[in-house]
């Protein structure tokens, strides 16, 4: 766990702490719920999910409700987003700053007391530039950046997540928030993202946590 030359002497200990307190075995509950509007036009999804993450990594989720415009998603779009989130594209997932195996992504300064700013040159939606705080025993509370990559129609987009202690000694994402501007056709767009993160449980082995969903 190298962290480069330059980088605050805190992100070190930050990234020791991340990795400290997200291992282990946990399933949970995610309630996503996306809205855009465009011109005449508007669109809104409402998900929940479980998933299970080990140490700290998603391995699996299951939708158990999924609806579009207010209508229950068919069978072909649940499997459809079950696919994107088990199998994400390359680039497409976050890679935290905070973790050791992403240092290289990432240039780092102090962003003032208890923040440090990040900011990277990798082109895909998993990197962007952005600043975290964290605790007085280096537990990561807050991350907000915005992607080097957006979503289609997007012109700027900001991305801040919470985390807070879940379970005993365990830290994750609690809420997230997505907010974007940009266009659809002649007119001016905007779209949200929140999502809502509850209901962690801790397993003994990855095999028992997939069964339960």
């Amino acid at each position: 766990m190298t962290p480069p030359a330059d980088a605050p002497p805190a992100l070190l200990q930050v990234a020791q702490r991340y990795e400290q307190s997200t291992r282990g075995i946990v399933v949970f509950k995610l309630h996503r719920v996306l809205e855009a509007h465009g011109g005449f036009s508007s669109h809104r999804e409402d998900v929940v999910m479980n998933g299970v993450y080990d140490d700290g990594v998603l391995v699996k989720v299951r939708v158990s409700q999924y609806a579009v415009n207010g209508k229950s998603a068919n069978a072909g779009a649940v499997s459809a987003l079950e696919e994107s989130w088990n199998h994400p594209a390359a680039g497409d997932v976050f890679a935290p700053p905070f973790l050791a195996d992403d240092f290289d992504g990432y240039a780092y300064r102090e962003g003032g007391p208890w923040t440090i700013d990040f900011s990277s040159n990798v082109h895909d939606a998993g990197h962007g530039n952005g600043s975290f705080s964290y605790d007085a025993q280096y537990n990561v509370v807050t991350c907000t950046y915005e992607p080097n990559v957006l979503p289609p129609h997007a012109a700027s987009g900001e991305i801040v997540d919470r985390r807070a202690e879940v379970l005993p000694g365990y830290w994750a994402v609690t809420q997230e928030l997505q907010q974007y501007k940009g266009s659809y056709g002649p007119f001016s767009a905007a779209g949200s993202v929140q999502v809502t993160y509850s209901n962690f449980q801790r397993f003994p082995d990855l095999q028992s946590a997939l069964s339960a969903l």
